[in-house]
């Protein structure tokens, strides 16, 4: 059989036939049948092509180049099948996450109430607002919003629903707060049982977003928040075909694909609403058409993941408006806020115009000083929205005659977080590397913004008293000469970092004084001295030190210290540990550090956390430099039952992930020394408070249970805590300048406006006594002596001591020209009647022998002998040998044990003490 299509010619050009058998087709297989229909069908194209591209469509209907163009194809429709998953599985894990775009979110710490805090109706709803929750109307009591919060207001009750994020993450239920005409909580309960409740949270305010180092504020809406006029402006700027393409207007892309080729480069994108937000949250800003093909694709992917209305919103959340100080805003509600300080459904048609013409160059139009570009860009969002016919011309005229006027919020309403912000981004990089500000996270931290507020208010009002008393300027070309000042609080017992100040201002100076400004903290450096000797149960709060003029030697006695007290003056006699702690005398310190050891102190220092200070004789004195923020964490160690906390400003992360579960974040702990010793020290330093350089805290009213230390050096500074809250305030000039102020005059005054405040925001963090430790006694001392008081004492005074240090003598007071006590004595023994402390040696004696006191004599005594005339024996009573070996030689103990030795109890020993010319030896 021949067919017409089978004929071939030869060389003659006649035709040549050719036979070809046909099978019958129902005997030949599938794939067969499917070549020969192959066949037939490239036949029937090729006998309709040109004859001169026969050539080459025979040769690419060979088999072999059909098979590798299929192999290709397949290919090319998995990678790109690949990637459209890979895409998709990238959008659902960012909408399904709290962050749709590629940051940290940096919140305040949850936001505890309870019944009697002080709370007012404004106070309560303004920190919702900030929150990011919506206000609705009262009578839709049971509307629940996914993304945000929703409040509602009736009478002097706020009935709260936390977002279905907020109540998986921390638990939240919804509840009806009750406020009485005090501004306090009267009443919590929940809105679902009516169950009465004794506190509530609510979650924290977003302080910040972090993206690539880029730190952003926003305040997030939904589609239903932005307004109509707003929404229009937007549309006729950025996209107007948005709610009927599909992601991709490919007019548009026409459009900008033809002035590319005339310009030569890509100048022009032709990117809808949709594919901005792809960019902002996924992509860069690299202008190449690889990066226009993903965002294309991520476009209508997204297009089919959500609404137009969800889209817009996210939109509008998310798109960059510029810059307020070291920040990027983010979103037209945070953009309304920050130029026009209003919310966006107070803003005017002109204002809508202006920031819907601000997205294609925020900081071109919202900086130009002139104002001129700024009028323009709003003009033509203006004439776009009437080529819309979103407004008539007679509006868009009447808008383009408002004066276009900026209302930058003011500085305040940051409260100084801006400082902690700072701080806690440190904190990320120094304790999770760069990839814990990479990676999608919300951080919880631990401020209180109640808290801060109040920190802010009282460093802002004292530091404007001292304006005045130094005669600063408030100028901004004077603001090196400016005071400043810093304060941190911390919890007590966890080490979180409640509220922190590092300067007045933070858009005049970005240094944070709080956690990078080391000065010498002067004498709130000296509890550390104090514990460290009471550490060595060799010393107590009555033991004696001498308050007369020393000198000091160190450096293997090629040098000299003589120390003065801060106001110059000495009692010249002997005090006790609590006296020179209370009035901050230096000269006894400085004896103390000698005596104890100052490479002992600098451990202890270091334990508790502060840089390890160069051990001189002035060390005691606090010449070292630290940090608020180092003082605070080093002053937990007496408020924490001697354990030291490392500051944290976390208190837990979360991945972006829905439902992932809280990482908590603790304090690193230190064991600095035992529970007895923190709780003396404190005790010594409520004497501070009480009686000593800080007592003016309580006419300033703070009341409770408060310990703490005053220091004064160039600058002044308080260190103080309660049972719960740990508060150090400095106060300075950066370049150091002297205030020639005291500290109670310039940092006690902050630190009582602070705490006034936080112990009436939070009264569980005061109290009216410290928790007392086992181990403790209390004994009825004479302070003159530090002695057991007897009736003879003219002064007696209770102290307390860690158990086995009290003292086992008695004092009696005789009158040293008693003869028949002279007639006891040695020959050669005179009392001089020249001042005590000069020249002269005072020892404890027995008031029945003359000798040394030991522990066998029933009444001590102590004296002042002139060199060479002091006893030499120790008095044993009867029957004992005054010269047995230890005990022979006065003046070999105190040569062997220079001059301060200290005679356990144990072994029934007594301390003897020497002064020669105001020297300890």
């Amino acid at each position: 059989m021949k067919r017409a299509g089978d004929v071939r010619h030869d060389a003659t050009g006649e035709p040549k036939a050719r036979t070809i058998v046909l099978r019958d087709e129902s005997q030949l297989g599938a794939a067969a049948r499917i070549a020969r229909h192959l066949e037939n069908f490239f036949a029937a194209i090729r006998r309709r092509i040109p004859e001169r591209m026969n050539v080459f469509f025979l040769r690419l209907v060979q088999p072999k180049v059909l098979v590798t163009l299929g192999v290709i194809i397949i290919a090319l429709f998995a990678v790109g099948l690949h990637y459209y998953y890979k895409l998709a599985r990238e959008i659902d894990e960012r909408l399904a996450s709290n962050f749709f775009d590629d940051s940290i979110g940096i919140f305040t710490s949850p936001f505890k109430l309870s019944v009697g805090d002080r709370l007012s109706l404004e106070e309560l709803t303004n920190y919702l607002r900030m929150a990011g929750y919506q206000q609705r109307d009262y009578t839709d009591s049971t509307a629940c919003n996914d993304v945000r919060g929703s409040f509602a207001i009736q009478g002097s009750a706020v009935d709260l629903t936390p977002s279905r994020e907020a109540s998986i993450t921390f638990n939240l239920i919804p509840v009806r707060i009750q406020i009485n005409g005090n501004g306090r909580i009267a009443s919590i309960s929940s809105l679902k049982s009516g169950a009465a409740l004794g506190s509530t949270q609510i979650e924290g305010e977003l302080l910040a977003t972090v993206s690539d180092g880029d730190r952003q504020k926003r305040i997030t809406v939904a589609f239903s928040d932005i307004p109509e006029t707003l929404r229009n402006a937007i549309l006729a700027v950025e996209d107007r075909r948005f709610f009927s393409h599909n992601g991709i207007d490919w007019r548009g892309i026409l459009r900008a694909l033809w002035t590319d080729v005339n310009e030569g480069g890509i100048v022009q994108g032709g990117s809808t609403i949709t594919q901005q937000l792809i960019k902002n949250a996924f992509l860069s800003n690299e202008r190449t058409f690889a990066r226009k093909l993903k965002e294309a694709a991520m476009a209508v992917i997204l297009e089919s993941r959500l609404s137009k209305e969800e889209i817009f919103a996210l939109y509008s959340n998310n798109v960059y408006m510029g810059q307020s100080g070291t920040y990027a805003i983010h979103g037209f509600a945070e953009a309304a806020e920050v130029y026009f300080n209003k919310s966006l459904d107070k803003l005017t048609l002109g204002e809508c115009a202006f920031l819907a013409g601000l997205v294609h160059a925020p900081n071109r139009y919202a900086l130009s000083s002139d104002m001129t570009r700024a009028i323009e860009r709003r003009n033509e969002a203006l004439d776009a929205m009437v080529g819309m016919q979103a407004i008539t011309q007679e509006q868009a005229d009447a808008a383009k005659r408002e004066p276009l006027q900026f209302k930058r919020r003011e500085p305040k309403s940051d409260y100084g977080a801006s400082y902690f912000v700072d701080y806690v981004q440190r904190f990320i990089e120094d304790r999770y590397g760069e990839q814990g500000l990479s990676s999608r996270k919300r951080f919880n931290t631990t401020m209180d913004p109640r808290l801060q507020r109040a920190a802010y208010e009282a460093v802002t009002k004292r530091v404007k008293n001292l304006d005045k008393i130094l005669g600063q300027t408030n100028k901004r070309d004077g603001a090196s000469s400016r005071v400043q000042a810093a304060l941190v609080a911390l919890d007590a017992h966890t080490g979180e970092v409640l509220a922190m100040i590092g300067g007045r201002d933070y858009n005049e100076s970005q240094l944070n004084r709080a956690t990078d400004a080391k000065r010498q903290p002067g004498s709130t450096f000296k509890p550390f001295v104090y514990a460290t000797a009471i550490s060595q149960r060799s010393y107590t709060a009555a033991t004696l030190l001498s308050d007369t003029p020393q000198t000091f030697t160190f450096d293997g006695g090629r040098a000299e210290y003589r120390p003065t007290n801060y106001h110059g003056g000495f009692s010249y006699r002997d005090v006790t540990l609590r006296e020179a702690l209370a009035r901050s005398l230096n000269v006894p310190t400085v004896e103390l550090a000698m005596r104890v050891g100052l490479g002992q102190i600098a451990n202890l220092a270091e334990e508790a956390g502060l840089e390890r200070p160069r051990v001189y004789p002035s060390m005691p004195l606090g010449t070292s430099e630290v940090t608020p923020l180092e003082l605070a964490g080093a002053y937990t160690a007496f408020a924490n039952d001697g354990t030291a906390l490392r500051p944290i400003p976390i208190k837990s992360i979360q991945g972006a992930e829905r439902g992932n579960a809280l990482q908590k974040v603790a304090a690193t702990t230190v064991r600095v020394f035992s529970p007895q010793v923190a709780y003396l020290m404190t005790n010594l330093m409520q004497s501070v408070v009480d009686a000593g350089t800080a007592s003016r805290l309580r006419a300033m009213g703070v009341k409770g249970a408060i310990a703490g230390k005053t220091g004064t050096s160039n600058d002044g500074w308080f260190a103080g805590y309660t049972p719960n809250i740990v508060c150090v305030v400095w106060v300075g000039f950066d370049d150091n300048t002297d205030l020639r102020l005291k500290a109670s005059d310039v940092a006690l005054p902050i630190w009582a406006e602070f705490m006034k405040d936080a112990l009436d925001i939070h009264p569980e963090f005061g109290g009216d006594s410290f928790p007392r430790p086992g181990g403790i006694v209390t004994a009825e001392i004479d302070p003159t002596t530090g002695l057991l008081a007897s009736s003879e004492c003219p002064a007696h005074q209770q102290e307390i001591f860690i158990s086995g240090t009290e003292p086992f003598a008695i004092c009696s007071h005789y009158d040293t020209t008693d003869e028949s006590l002279m007639a006891g004595l040695d020959d050669g023994y005179s009392m001089s009647a020249s001042t005590p402390g000069y020249n002269r040696i005072t020892l404890d004696v027995c008031a029945e022998t003359g000798l040394l006191a030991s522990p066998t004599c029933a009444r001590v005594v102590r004296r002042t002998f002139e060199p060479g005339h002091e006893p030499m024996r120790v008095c044993w009573g009867e029957g004992r040998d005054a010269n047995d070996d230890w005990r022979a030689d006065s003046r070999a103990v105190i040569e062997s044990y220079g001059g301060a030795r200290q005679w356990s109890r144990d072994s029934q020993r007594r301390e003897v003490k020497r002064t020669r010319n105001g020297t300890v030896y």
